[in-house]
């Protein structure tokens, strides 16, 4: 069924759910009298609710209601997450993308929509070379969910991938819809970086529930409660939907400066013992549109059976314009003279080759999610099953780049030790840097990714009650069938002057080329970066023929493809003895997997067929064991203790990776077809107590033994490579690629407060506080005989809030810290990557002004907090963004 097409598919799919319904539907029949039962529901969409699920949960999990989402100022699913003890963020551009549970990276965690696995974008922008498995939580709108679940204990029902935890996303459900409802939310504000306009967001959700008598469309508000119809269809209002959109722009505007290095990382004893190789000012321009929307449709005739269909579509279309000032050759390695700064004895004095970059680059990000199935209740077991297709794009249209060599010699002095952050910076033989007329065109050429990830799943569930000890005893039992398939397809075209030869000679101060004035303001007053390269007039010239481009050409080096199938079934037990509760069960999953690339020779050219193209086999079948107890002291106060196990599976890419060989870098890097997946085994320890108004104190301590991690692996070659000197490069030789390392761990504890003060005299009964805190250590071989963190590891993450809520206020003060995390494996720890510790502020705000409406002020990132990397020690920094604050205002109603 694997290489079916997608019509069969779905035909077979929809087979199978009428199949499972139809079996269903004699056994059960509703008489006038009976009751139907209305429950009035909104899952977990209300804080209260979502603290009771987390409650009554038999595993671990912490639950995020969308009630509790948005009394923080974030964009995305991914920020909503940062704020969930356990839970911290990797962001990128000014927003965050990728979360790490309890110290491991994103490639090793679930991720389901809906129950229905979410899948990775884009497969070339995990981090740590993760290949494809990490999903990117920006693509989704904090409009899109109704709340979040973070399993941190997995169970037999769930899938096994996910060593340090299961992210649900739960959709807006029309299951148990009371009376109609909409909401609306309509906001803008204003981000000041780069003067540019400040983000817009719309947000819309509607549903009902109906039916039809004898006098035509009834829409339910509660006047059928007590109403029973006649035979199966009893309930007189069977059917609900929901649907909802969101709609949020922002123009996000940012400074960087990054820099390579010719020395290794260490406390210099001087200047020349820290020496750049270039220094790059760049200058960026983001345009994000993000996009969300769907529904579900939901047949209930009677008390015990529900059908649903759901489909969801999210993500986002980014346009960037990149404009950086490049310093090269600034460590004396090209002959020019280099020396102390005579009058500065941190700085250095030498020159340097100008070179102006740019960059006109759209991409769209897509998830989709759609699901077909239903539940159903007989007198001797509930069952309930599904049907699915989860598809993930990545589609980059367009990516110029665009080079223009400046004047070169020119005399400069820098200081990178007095303050790393904010290196010093002059020229000092008066040439002018911002004179478009020193620049000549030197490369033009343009790049094109289209990536595809699609899954088909089907699953199927029973549960039955067994009385064994107590009326709460159940067995369940099901299986879950995932086959996946992913393509990696990237494209080049370069370009040539009209009538043949190299595109040179064309100087920026062209009108035609309308240069930009430029950025005499770069990050904050400190530097310039430069004429500004007017992009589009840059592509004029490839309109009106000035320019010709040769139009796209396959890359081989950058494909893969990847068949993916797991097959799995499980069974399991809970049940109650007096106050403890027992889980226990287990789950077998069996692993089809094939991988194909293509293949070149020691130059790094394509190798002709029929050898040209490779298929790797990994078949593997593991099984999955759980225990979890729990005890409860009193309602309200409950210990755990667990031990579970999960799965990480080899990303894709590190698997089917081609060779590539790099001769001006002199890095070689490849895939590894041996790599096994990384089991792990779960033990955790947790004490709760609940209190009043969706309020908690938590503590717990948890230890993750892993077995076969993996991590990628530079060897540093100091004689050289022969794929690289029958090149002409003839110095150092890197070896990138990944490998397992025998066992690894990560351990911890956590601890969660939340209370509102209402014990407090008015007006002050509104004040509470809202925290927790994760400290991890872990550690694995990350080069031979080197223990190291784990990479994504932070050893302390904490969220701090103090808020006000009542009389129709609501008042927040959040405070996020991640301490700094191990971000890419170098040849030795002197050049390790990190990403430094960062501490960022936001304020929220709304009052109500009528029952049904408020308005909302919100500050994100008050304390202006930079991404930052760097290299070995904190003072060898590579990489520093800044992106000021966002403010925005806006309206809730709720009719």
């Amino acid at each position: 069924m694997a290489h079916l097409d997608f019509n069969a598919r779905l035909l077979c799919s929809c087979a199978l759910v009428l199949i499972f319904s139809g079996a269903a539907q004699p056994a059960l029949a509703q008489t006038a009298g009976d009751k139907v039962e209305t429950v009035v529901v909104t899952g977990i969409r209300q804080e209260e609710a979502a603290r009771e699920l987390q409650k009554q949960a038999p595993n671990l999990i912490n639950v995020q209601s969308a009630e509790a989402i948005i009394k923080y100022p974030d964009f995305n699913a991914a920020e909503s997450l940062s704020r969930m003890p356990g839970i911290s963020l990797l962001a990128d551009t000014g927003e965050g993308r990728f979360v790490n549970v309890r110290g491991l990276d994103g490639n090793l965690n679930g991720a389901t929509y809906g129950g229905i696995p979410l899948l990775n974008t884009f497969p070339g922008g995990t981090y740590d070379g993760g290949g494809g498995r990490a999903v990117e939580f920006d693509t989704v709108p904090d409009g899109a969910i109704d709340g979040i679940i973070v399993t941190k204990t997995g169970m037999p029902d769930q899938d096994a991938e996910g060593l340090g935890g299961t992210i649900e996303l739960k959709p807006r459900s029309a299951a148990d819809i009371a009376k109609p409802f909409a909401d609306i939310t309509l906001g803008a504000g204003d981000e000041p970086e780069h003067s540019h306009t400040g983000p817009f967001n719309a947000e819309l959700a509607v549903g009902a529930r109906f039916g039809f008598n004898q006098n035509g469309l009834l829409v339910e508000n509660g006047q059928t409660a007590n109403q029973v119809n006649p035979g199966w269809v009893s309930n007189p209002t069977p059917f609900s939907f929901v649907l909802d959109g969101s709609w949020r722009t922002d123009m996000r505007g940012f400074d960087d400066i990054e820099e390579d290095y010719t020395n290794e990382p260490f406390n210099p004893a001087g200047p020349l013992d820290k020496t750049y190789a270039d220094l790059q000012l760049r200058h960026y321009d983001y345009h994000r549109r993000r996009f969300g929307y769907g529904g579900e449709f939901d047949f209930k005739p009677n008390p015990d059976n529900r059908f649903y269909v759901r489909a969801n579509v999210f993500g986002y279309v980014e346009s960037v314009i990149k404009n950086h000032l490049v310093y090269n050759n600034i460590d004396g390695s090209s002959g020019y003279p280099i020396s102390v700064d005579p009058s500065n004895p941190h700085g250095i004095a030498t020159q340097a080759d100008l070179q102006l970059n740019g960059t006109n680059e759209e991409e769209t990000h897509r998830n989709g999610v759609f699901a077909v199935g239903g539940e159903d209740n007989f007198d001797w077991a509930r069952i309930d099953y599904h049907v699915a297709y989860s598809r993930a794009t990545y589609d980059m249209g367009r990516n110029y780049g665009v080079r223009f060599t400046g004047p070169q010699g020119v005399a400069i002095t820098y200081d990178n030790i007095t303050s790393p952050n904010f290196p010093g910076l002059k020229v000092t033989d008066g040439t002018n840097v911002n004179d478009a007329s020193l620049y000549t065109l030197a490369r033009l050429n343009n790049g094109s990714e289209k990536d595809d990830d699609q899954e088909w799943s089907y699953a199927g569930n029973a549960q039955i009650p067994v009385d064994v000890f107590s009326d709460a005893d159940r067995l369940k039992f099901g299986f879950e069938v995932r086959l996946r398939t992913k393509n990696q397809n990237q494209y080049n075209e370069s370009f040539s002057a009209a009538g043949g030869g190299s595109v040179g000679s064309l100087n920026l101060s062209l009108a035609s080329l309308s240069p930009l004035k430029p950025d005499t303001t770069y990050y904050h007053n400190r530097y310039t970066n430069g004429p500004g390269i007017n992009e589009y007039a840059i592509l004029g010239l490839v309109k009106n023929g000035t320019i010709v481009a040769s139009g796209m050409q396959f890359d081989p080096t950058g494909y893969f493809n990847a068949d993916e199938n797991i097959y799995a079934g499980y069974g399991m037990y809970t049940g109650d003895f007096g106050p403890w509760g027992v889980l226990a069960g287990v789950r077998v999953e069996s692993t089809n997997a094939k991988y194909g690339f293509y293949n070149f020779d020691q130059n790094g050219n394509p190798v002709p067929p029929p050898d040209n193209f490779t298929r790797l086999t990994h078949n593997y079948t593991n099984v999955f064991p759980t225990l979890q107890l729990r005890y409860n002291f009193t309602s309200d106060l409950i210990a755990r203790a667990t031990y579970s196990t999960g799965v990480g599976r080899p990303g894709f890419n590190q698997v089917a990776g081609a060779t590539t060989v790099d001769a001006t870098t002199g890095h070689i890097s490849t895939g590894n077809p041996d790599l096994k997946p990384t089991t792990g085994n779960n033990f955790d320890l947790d004490v709760e107590y609940y209190l009043n108004d969706g309020g908690i104190a938590q503590f717990g301590a948890f230890d993750k033994e892993f077995q076969d991690y993996i991590f990628s692996r530079e060897i540093i070659v100091n004689g050289g490579d022969p794929r690289l000197q029958t090149l002409g490069y003839n110095g150092t030789a890197y070896l990138d690629s990944y490998d397992n390392i025998g066992s690894s761990y990560a351990r911890g504890i956590e601890a969660a407060y939340q209370q509102k003060f209402a014990f407090l005299p008015k007006p002050f009964d509104g004040l509470g506080l809202d925290g927790n805190i994760t400290l991890v250590t872990s550690s694995g071989a990350v080069r031979q005989g080197e223990k190291h963190f784990l990479p994504g590891t932070s050893a302390t993450t904490f969220n701090v809030g103090a808020f006000y809520e009542a009389y129709g206020v609501s008042l927040r003060l959040a405070g996020q810290f991640v301490s700094h995390s191990l971000y890419q494996i170098g040849g030795d720890a002197a050049t390790d990557q990190y990403v430094d510790s960062d501490f960022n502020l936001d304020f929220t705000s709304s009052y109500d002004v009528a029952d049904d409406a408020s308005v909302y002020f919100n500050v994100k990132n008050i304390t202006n907090a930079p991404h930052r990397i760097f290299m070995g020690y904190p003072n060898w920094v590579i990489q520093r963004e800044f992106y000021d604050q966002t403010y925005e205002t806006g309206v809730r109603i709720k009719l």
